[in-house]
């Protein structure tokens, strides 16, 4: 029911009537309340003006439980090994023989890391991927440059391990020699989901040289991209 005003009513209220203009202006206070919170939560998407932003590219992210905060959940690292010559390589590898891929980090390192984490996506003094969380998805692109082998009728097999340089292989992918020992330049790129074993262990990738004798590896350099962030 409307309010009733005793100046248009001409007489003093009723106890009924001055019950039924508490019960709407409650009810009005109620409806007011909910529209402050809803128009907050849709503003929180947006940094005040005049708010210093601490996370520079954050945007806001719900936490499912009514909350959230501001968050820079993409981000990416490249890193590049200093050995870049065949006379100076930064492994040789010798046939049937794993031996796990080195990157020191020393030509660059370039970081543009997700907010929330807490180092480098690569630890050059062990040679592996650090996920940032559990269940996260990541694209990684691999580069080296494989030269310094004999004949036409060798490959190198390149795996992904997520228990840290164990037998457990989550990519596999193979590169051809066939320039009879000049320079071949592999590459290759993947997603990947940061399984328990790898958010745990760390990821590490082995280069196998199939075809007998040895072969040199340089200029090698990777690209990692956090693309979405698990919160399930």
């Amino acid at each position: 029911m409307a309010i009733i005003y005793r100046s248009v009513k001409g007489a003093a209220l009723t106890h009924a009537e001055l019950d039924g203009n508490f019960t709407d202006l409650v009810a009005a206070d109620a409806v007011l309340t909910n529209a402050v919170a809803l128009n907050t939560a849709r503003t929180q998407v947006v940094e005040a003006a005049n708010t210093a932003s601490t996370v520079p590219g954050g945007v806001w992210t719900s936490d499912g439980v009514g909350g959230g905060e501001f968050i820079r959940v993409n981000g990416c690292a490249e890193f590049a090994d200093s050995r870049v010559t065949n006379a100076s390589p930064s492994q040789v590898l010798t046939s049937d023989v794993a031996s796990t891929w080195i990157i020191n980090g020393g030509l660059l390192s370039n970081e543009k890391n997700p907010s929330d984490a807490t180092g480098s996506m690569w630890n050059t003094s062990t040679n592996k991927i650090i996920p940032i969380a559990l269940d996260d998805v990541y694209t990684l692109r691999i580069d080296f440059i494989a030269e310094g082998y004999v004949g036409n009728d060798k490959y190198i097999e390149l795996e992904l391990h997520d228990n840290g340089g164990g037998t457990d292989v989550v990519i596999q992918r193979t590169f051809s020699l066939l320039k009879a020992g000049t320079a071949v330049r592999a590459s290759a790129a993947f997603p990947v989901v940061a399984s328990s074993a790898m958010f745990t262990n760390g990821g590490s990738f082995s280069l196998t040289l199939r075809g007998g004798g040895t072969c040199n590896i340089h200029s090698s350099r990777i690209f990692i991209s956090r693309d979405q962030k698990s919160y399930v």
